[in-house]
């Protein structure tokens, strides 16, 4: 007889050609302090402000602060998906904008410790966010834990922040080590944070390209970078995203050019996500 796992992901599977499917894009870094969380929000945004239906999920599990860049305290996390058994429509809370956004909570530690029915209830909640937006971005804590590996190897793409750096690059390389083991399909995007131009960011993204390349075959997206800006920092000390708070300054224009860049790639590749983060969450954790 099967279980109910087995039996969801069936269901998933007969409905996918039917169901709208949000790309789900991950943002990580190797380290932490590189402005991974700030580029989620702010890239976030940015999506919402060209149009496209997002929520924003904190996976920084034990360090979860989307809600402090937003200036807002969230009533409830994604932890409750599975520990008090709501619903995504209880826990959802409204960013700015039109930005959705899911709170984070250490609990998620336990995922992979939860009995069947709960992680079956979890993980048709989140089919219900597939089913509701176009994008689903989760923060992803820096490196990775067994729990947060699930979803950014369930997932279309990964963002990959950086600094330029020698530690943030060498992590970057040891994370991108980690996700082609894993799943070597995946596309892996470079957003270069911190840096001082262009100029820099460009270099900075080719030398990392450049060693993925010749030592593992894989090739690396550039997303583009964001320069150092005081509109940044200020926006920070403001509790409010940058994009929003300053949508002239340098640091705005390049989230911007990144999000068209980020849609331009869907639109080249439209129909190529052949199996949904549902059925692929739920072959993940039926391993763990």
């Amino acid at each position: 007889m099967r279980d109910q796992a087995e039996q969801l992901r069936i269901r998933v599977l007969e409905t996918s050609l039917q169901a709208k499917k949000a790309k789900v894009v991950s943002v990580l870094s190797g380290k932490g302090g590189v402005g991974k969380t700030n580029v989620a929000v702010n890239l976030s945004l940015a999506l919402s402000g060209l149009g496209k239906k997002m929520v924003l999920v904190d996976l920084d599990i034990g360090m979860g602060n989307v809600h402090l860049l937003l200036g807002l305290t969230p009533r409830h996390t994604i932890a409750d998906l599975f520990e008090h058994h709501l619903s995504v429509r209880e826990i959802i809370e409204k960013g700015p904008g039109s930005l959705d956004y899911l709170g984070g909570d250490n609990g998620l530690l336990s995922l992979l410790e939860l009995d069947r029915n709960s992680q079956v209830h979890f993980v048709r909640e989140l089919e219900k966010l597939s089913a509701a937006y176009d994008y689903i971005v989760f923060d992803i804590g820096a490196g990775l834990s067994e729990a947060s590996l699930k979803f950014v190897l369930a997932g279309h793409e990964a963002i990959l922040v950086a600094t330029p750096e020698i530690t943030s690059l060498t992590d970057a390389y040891s994370m991108i080590k980690l996700l082609h083991a894993e799943r070597p399909e995946l596309p892996v995007w470079t957003m270069i944070n911190q840096c001082e131009n262009e100029r820099e960011g460009r270099a900075v993204h080719d030398r990392l390209n450049e060693v993925s390349s010749r030592f593992l075959g894989k090739k690396l997206a550039n997303l583009g970078q964001v320069s150092f800006d005081p509109a940044v920092r200020r926006a920070v000390m403001e509790q409010s995203p940058f994009v929003l708070e300053s949508p002239r300054c340098e640091a705005s224009g390049q989230i911007q050019k990144a999000a068209h860049c980020l849609l331009g790639n869907a639109k080249v590749q439209k129909g190529a996500v052949d199996q949904s983060f549902i059925s692929k969450l739920l072959s993940f954790l039926s391993k763990s």
